[in-house]
């Protein structure tokens, strides 16, 4: 992906493929920051799409993550299909450290589904939880 790719559209989204998995996300800019209301600089988007293309490198760790909270919460028997990375929420301002949401459907419990938070320092997982913490 390059940084010219990264073009949110009036509701502060768009779908992209990730090449690892090879799957459609929503990328999504929340509401919340400043950057939604700011021209986008080349180095926040470069950021952005540099998170998107080194999905290699975060994909399998925040799977991981969600296995252990289904397991968590008394679901077993669960398979890599059952989980499905939908969303990926840039939660940060232009000038501060990158932090990002991964929203995951739980196709055996579509209720609260798992929310996590990632950074870009060795794509260390901060936060694990229902749906709602990857966009709070």
């Amino acid at each position: 992906m390059k940084p010219e790719d990264i073009m949110f559209d009036e509701n502060l989204e768009f779908y992209t493929e990730l090449l690892y998995p090879n799957l459609e996300v929503c990328v999504s800019l929340s509401d919340s920051l400043d950057a939604s209301e700011e021209v986008l600089s080349l180095s926040y988007r470069k950021k952005i799409a540099n998170f998107i293309s080194n999905s290699d490198l975060w994909y399998e760790k925040a799977l991981d993550a969600a296995k252990i909270k289904a397991h968590r919460d008394g679901f077993s028997c669960i398979k890599d299909e059952d989980i499905v990375l939908m969303n990926i929420f840039v939660l940060y301002e232009q000038t501060s450290d990158e932090l990002y949401g991964l929203g995951f459907r739980f196709n055996f419990e579509v209720e609260h589904g798992c929310g996590i938070k990632i950074n870009t320092k060795n794509f260390e997982i901060t936060e694990v939880g229902d749906a709602d913490v990857a966009f709070c």
